[in-house]
């Protein structure tokens, strides 16, 4: 396993120094677009073609969308109540959802084997929720100067998200007991295995660290509630929930993982500070590389 983890580390390392000396960062961006609209869905058909939907996996997205929703509240009500709308916007759109397309697939991926992907698909299905309704309804709120939250809005950009729709359509394919044509899954076997050099190459590409004066203790708020409720909530759900070790290992890991990429975008589409938002997702990302690291080793 800490070769494996090793070698995510080099592709990574690999991906920066494409950067500095190939490409630029917004090259990225097309990456990132391929691996959203096309590697990644092909990775879920591929995963959800063959595993068997225990009635234990249903709950992995309904702990990950009351989680989200928990996050959200306590950072619109309690955490940063008292900010400027747009700080408290900022803030709070960065403390729910996770980055498991780009980040934890390929690394679970190294350290469990294959066979953990299916339960962190279910997980990724409420997270995706999370993601694309609930943080996208936290920064377009805040952004504007309307109380009401417009959720018309909200659900047609998670209906937008070619992710969430893929596992949407296939969770309903295996639970009406129906399979995928053979070809379709062959096809999407041969595009999934490049999600994972892609998505390593994707986090080295946008590693950079370029703080202003005054963001580290507004990134220290956002982080220290982020890695201290996922950690002792993660831990707490290890040791009670009665499931097999995979369940609850997928779920320490992913309440641990960084913010997902798709923040800096909607801090582009709403007017925050994208500098910060990169700054933040960047120290996430080394964090929870570390932590994820160390938690596999202890887990094992």
């Amino acid at each position: 396993m800490n070769r494996q983890f090793l070698i995510s580390t080099a592709v990574i390392a690999l991906g920066w120094v494409v950067k500095r000396f190939l490409l630029q960062e917004r090259d990225a961006q097309i990456l990132v677009r391929l691996v959203f609209n096309l590697t990644l869905p092909a990775l879920v058909i591929r995963t959800f073609d063959t595993v068997t939907l225990e009635p234990s996996l249903g709950l992995l997205p309904v702990i990950a969308v009351a989680y989200g929703l928990l996050m959200a509240g306590l950072g619109t009500l309690v955490l940063f109540r008292g900010r400027p709308r747009a700080e408290r916007g900022q803030l709070a759109m960065l403390l729910p959802g996770f980055n498991i397309g780009l980040f934890a697939y390929p690394l679970v991926e190294a350290a469990l084997g294959p066979g953990a992907l299916a339960h962190l698909g279910m997980f990724d299905m409420g997270v995706a929720f999370v993601t694309f309704g609930v943080a996208f309804g936290v920064a377009s709120h805040f952004a504007r100067d309307e109380a009401r939250l417009d959720l018309a809005f909200v659900g047609r950009q998670l209906l937008a998200s070619v992710p969430f729709v893929v596992y949407l359509v296939t969770l309903l394919v295996r639970l009406a007991g129906l399979r995928f044509p053979p070809i379709l899954v062959e096809v999407a076997g041969v595009l999934s295995r490049a999600n994972m050099p892609l998505s390593l190459l994707i986090l080295g590409m946008y590693l950079h660290f370029e703080p202003r004066p005054g963001q580290w203790r507004q990134l220290a708020q956002v982080l220290s509630v982020r890695y201290g409720l996922g950690l002792a909530l993660g831990a707490a759900l290890y040791l009670l929930l009665p499931f097999d070790a995979t369940f609850r290992t997928i779920l320490m890991v992913g309440l641990v993982l960084p913010p997902p990429i798709i923040n800096v975008s909607y801090a582009v589409q709403f007017g925050y500070d994208v500098r910060f938002v990169g700054l933040l997702l960047n120290v996430a990302n080394v964090a929870s590389y570390l932590l994820l690291w160390a938690l596999f080793n202890v887990l094992r």
